[in-house]
């Protein structure tokens, strides 16, 4: 038994207990498994920042990864992407699930960084395969569609599986191009969930001990840079100083 903060899985590949591979959806040489590796390991590789432990996986549907783990979230993701010739991004989420705003908030950020639709948050009826959009704060009643939904809620674990975009339609080359934008903003909707907030290398955190310098002219002359500062007083400012700065 391990326990993690949470999990990101593959919705496909190789099966740890068969041995074969599912590559998922096909289009042309390009398998679904593929890009969702590349989004999976480069979200991983973002919350390695953190200390959070993260359970990586791959072809949980045949798997059933969750068994014999501890995860103090409940919750995680699979990484899907989608096919049938669409477009957008969208999300399904346990029926029972009522609280969804990072869900909405991971849809929504990742359709607007690819430009193509938001198709929502959804759930799906395993008995007449209907599709309902859902809202934040007010959960359903029925059994999901979804092998991998359905059997982590069992376990008590909300799974939510995105579906990136479409592999088979101009989709595609949006996804190829922001993989790195993709996974981040997965790896930041998994740090949400664990009650953390990620910030890109390079990003500082804002707090309040954070302070912003405003700069009012740049002289060769250190008289004109006084003068400048006696102007600035006399209209009323303070906190006025003169800096020296080399090149």
């Amino acid at each position: 038994m391990v326990t993690y903060n949470s999990f990101i899985f593959e919705g496909h590949g190789i099966s740890e207990k068969t041995g074969v591979y599912d590559p998922g959806a096909v289009y042309g040489t390009v398998r679904e498994n593929d890009l969702a590796d590349k989004i999976v390991t480069t979200a991983i590789n973002y919350l390695k920042t953190t200390a959070l432990s993260i359970h990586r996986d791959e072809n949980n549907y045949a798997d059933n990864d969750l068994d014999g783990n501890i995860y103090a979230a409940k919750a995680g993701i699979s990484v899907h992407i989608n096919a049938g010739g669409g477009t957008g991004t969208e999300i399904f989420v346990p029926s029972r699930e009522k609280y969804l705003t990072e869900d909405f908030n991971l849809v929504k950020n990742i359709s607007e960084t690819l430009g193509i639709a938001n198709r929502g948050v959804k759930s799906r009826d395993y008995n007449t395969g209907k599709i309902y959009l859902r809202s934040d704060g007010i959960t359903l009643d029925y059994t999901d569609y979804y092998k991998e939904i359905r059997y982590a809620w069992g376990l008590g674990i909300s799974l939510a599986i995105i579906e990136v975009g479409f592999i088979d339609t101009s989709d595609l080359k949006k996804i190829q191009a922001n993989i790195d934008k993709i996974g981040f903003l997965i790896a930041q909707y998994i740090a949400k969930i664990c009650g953390i907030e990620l910030s890109k290398p390079g990003e500082p955190s804002i707090t309040e001990d954070v302070y912003y310098r405003v700069i009012c002219g740049s002289f060769k002359e250190k008289s004109n840079a006084e003068q400048r500062k006696k102007e600035l007083e006399t209209k009323g400012y303070s906190g006025i100083f003169v800096d020296i700065y080399k090149s």
